[in-house]
């Protein structure tokens, strides 16, 4: 007996709760701008996996002003169409794509979002702020343009000119010389010399302001922050300083919060992607900024919730936790029907597990990367030998342990009952989740990311790993998932689902809900919404 085969999808009731802000906040936002004849404005920095547009998205929906500025990085995971557009093309590259030529179904960047080299993105964005529409338009021409060129050169299809090879060797020699301490004491005089020489004293104050926060917030560490850390920031500082003041918060991902720091005298959000779990605690320039970025904030969001305790260990004083932003919109040029069809008649199976994570794991278990992927092998593989022979998968061809991975499932002997795709953009991946019967998520970390949520969204059952006891600080409710941890576990679980459709239909349901309650986009926009409300508005920014 098998699960019910309608796809998944949310149910009218629920979907319309997804978006917007709740009342009370909505309310607090209509004052706002009426306060000020203006909606809040919020710069959002970085990208990795869309995390910066889709919160800018959400956020501009619900009525705030927001820019995305995503430099020097164009993974495709971190661009917009890889979110909105069901796309049909060669991009060449998963890393540095190209999007010219590619079929996007009408889907065009929203001006909102600058991508391209930093210094470009930084000049877009000001005359986008500061009403020079002309100059913006050329500007924005002009990161598409060098976007390109920079993928083009990144894919190795085109060389580097004279100043990318000279910045290169300088780049090597730096790395080789930097740890002796004549020339230390060599290079921090010329930093501050050459810091005040270009004008920008202001850096130099902020920089040792900052040095001294470490030290202060940091006694027992045993490598302090030295000037030295920040050269790298020394050309980019007065773009940052004249930008940044056009905002009334900035919200810095991963490591970028280092920005709104140093200009200081903004209220600013540091966002945790994974990233406060080893990086703050290492014992390089990185780690020092990291941390003090974090220590320092306004406010520190944290998005997995097993990282409150490295926020604990940071003594953040106030973290809270936000869900990942999940894309949440309907897709309508992806059907779900013609998927589940494609890939029942390719599997010969009418029970198909969707297993969309990346493929990473071996003994060292590291929790920066960790999936567990090996655990739902062994557990899957039982299943098909024990239960359900017909029983079907679907693997993403992405990560580093792609190889181990089908080794493992050929030493199985259940190859044939996988079928691998390539990585899917959002729209595709909904379709997936929508046309399988389970989404197999990651069993070891304890925690979830942004892979959960999606079945939830759709009422897929959604089998994971989680550690109940570290999710209870910032979920009142637990997520309606099936918990799974060792190969028995996920072979019990996917046991019962198959054999009771009711149970199934129950658990789908139960997601919906869950997921409508605590992790729509309408609870990641009240908890930004509150963000601005306590530390923008009682400073008064009048209509800057």
């Amino acid at each position: 007996m098998t699960t019910a085969t309608a796809d998944h999808s949310p149910a009218p009731a629920v979907a319309g709760l997804l978006h917007g802000l709740s009342p009370h906040l909505a309310a607090w936002l209509d004052q706002f701008r009426s306060e000020h004849g203006r909606a809040p404005r919020l710069l959002h920095i970085g990208n990795i996996g869309n995390n910066a547009y889709n919160n800018a998205k959400l956020l501009n929906r619900a009525g705030f002003d927001c820019d995305t500025l995503s430099y020097d990085y164009y993974d495709i995971m971190g661009s917009p169409e890889w979110e909105e557009a069901d796309y049909h093309g060669d991009i060449k590259n998963d890393f540095f794509p190209t999007w010219e030529g590619v079929d996007l179904r009408g889907y065009e960047r929203p001006r909102w979002f600058a991508q391209g080299p930093l210094l470009t993105c930084l000049d877009y964005l000001a005359a986008r702020r500061e009403g020079r529409a002309a100059h913006a338009d050329r500007l924005w021409a002009r990161m598409r343009d060098e976007r390109e060129v920079s993928c083009r050169m990144l894919r190795g299809e085109t060389r580097p000119g004279k100043f990318a090879k000279a910045r290169e060797f300088a780049v090597k020699i730096y790395r080789k010389l930097r740890y002796r301490p004549t020339l230390l004491a060599l290079k921090y005089a010329a930093f501050r010399r050459v810091s005040i020489r270009l004008g920008m004293s202001r850096f130099v104050a902020n920089v040792d302001r900052l040095c001294r926060a470490f030290a202060k917030h940091f006694p027992e560490r045993s490598d302090p922050l030295v000037p030295l850390d920040f050269c790298e920031y020394i050309r980019s500082y007065p773009y940052w300083e004249r930008l940044i003041r056009q905002y009334d918060l900035v919200v810095g991902y991963s490591t970028d919060g280092i920005y709104p720091l140093m200009v200081g005298n903004v209220p600013y959000v540091a966002y945790e992607h994974g990233t406060i779990r080893n990086i703050p605690f290492e014992t390089t320039a990185q780690g020092r900024l990291c941390a003090l970025t974090y220590r320092m904030g306004d406010v520190t969001f944290v998005t997995n919730c097993d990282n409150n305790v490295s926020a604990d260990r940071l003594a953040i004083p106030d973290y809270r936790w936000i869900p990942h932003p999940i894309n949440d919109d309907d897709h309508p040029t992806t059907d779900p029907a013609r998927v589940r069809a494609e890939v029942r008649a390719k599997l010969k199976s009418d029970f198909v597990i969707f297993h969309p994570p990346r493929q990473h794991w071996d003994a060292k278990r590291d929790t920066s990367w960790e999936k567990g992927n090996d655990i739902f092998i062994d557990g899957f593989a039982r299943f098909v030998r024990e239960a359900c022979p017909t029983a079907g998968a679907v693997f993403v061809e992405w990560g580093q342990m792609v190889k181990q991975s089908k080794e493992l499932l050929a030493k199985h002997g259940i190859e044939k009952n996988v079928v691998w795709i390539e990585p899917q953009p959002t729209a595709r991946m909904h379709a997936y989740i929508r046309a399988c019967d389970v989404l197999a998520d990651q069993f070891y970390i304890g925690s979830f990311g942004g892979t959960m949520p999606k079945g939830l969204l759709f009422g897929a059952p959604t089998l994971i790993y989680l550690n109940e006891a570290g999710l209870r600080w910032c979920l009142p409710e637990l997520p309606p998932v099936v918990n799974a941890r060792t190969p028995d576990d996920v072979f019990a679980a996917l046991k019962r689902l198959h054999e009771d459709p009711d149970y199934a239909r129950q658990v789908g349901d139960d997601s919906r809900n869950w997921y409508a309650k605590y992790h729509s986009s309408r609870v990641v926009a009240d908890v930004f919404a509150a963000a601005v409300r306590d530390f923008v508005w009682p400073r008064s920014v009048g209509s800057r």
